[in-house]
Order: structure tokens, then C-alpha cells, then sequence
């Protein structure tokens, strides 16, 4: 599985990690190995969005056709957990910011 490789020295990022500057919820990111400013790739956003939206998508499905809600609320924040642990294996990074579109 491919994790996140720093541009400048190309330091391979643990999944720990990884988790820990994913949850910060910016899009700048120091390299815990050079410090250098790391930012995620446009690609890489516009994927990990897919990840976010799969468990709500889920979550409409399963309430349109009526599951009971327990399950409902089980399926969706076992997707989120899901969600988040895969993460770390789809995001590249770059050396400098990127538009989103």
C-alpha cells in the first residue's frame, strides 16, 4: 500500500503519522522528518472526499429502505472508522499548494 512520501527527502510517512496531520484538518504539513512544508496534492483532496461521502451514502441508502436505525447508525460509523483508517494509503503529497479545480 502506498503511504505518504515527502517531496523534498522523500521520507515515506508511518500511518501514524499520517492519521495524526490528516486529523488536523489543514491542508499544509510539516515532514516529521525535514520540516518542510508538505501540502496535499488536488488529486488526493478530490479522493478523499469520496471517502467522507461513502458512509453518508451509505446512511441515506439504509434509511430509505427502512433498516432499523441501530443498524443504520452501526453501518455508518463503522464506514467512518473504515474511512478514516484508509486515508493515510491514498494522500500525496506536494511541495506546493495546488488548486482544487
Amino acid at each position: 500500500m502506498r503511504v505518504a512520501t515527502c517531496k523534498n527527502c522523500d521520507h515515506k510517512w508511518n500511518w501514524k503519522t499520517s492519521v495524526k496531520k490528516l486529523l488536523t484538518l489543514r491542508n499544509v504539513m510539516k515532514c516529521p522528518h525535514c520540516g518542510e512544508e508538505q501540502y496535499m496534492s488536488a488529486k488526493s483532496q478530490k479522493r478523499l472526499s469520496i471517502y467522507l461521502f461513502t458512509p453518508l451514502i451509505l446512511w441515506l441508502i439504509l434509511s430509505v429502505l427502512n433498516f432499523p436505525l441501530q443498524s443504520v447508525m452501526t453501518v455508518t460509523v463503522l464506514g467512518f472508522v473504515v474511512s478514516i483508517m484508509m486515508m493515510p494509503f491514498s494522500y500525496e503529497l506536494s511541495d506546493e499548494e495546488e488548486p482544487l479545480w
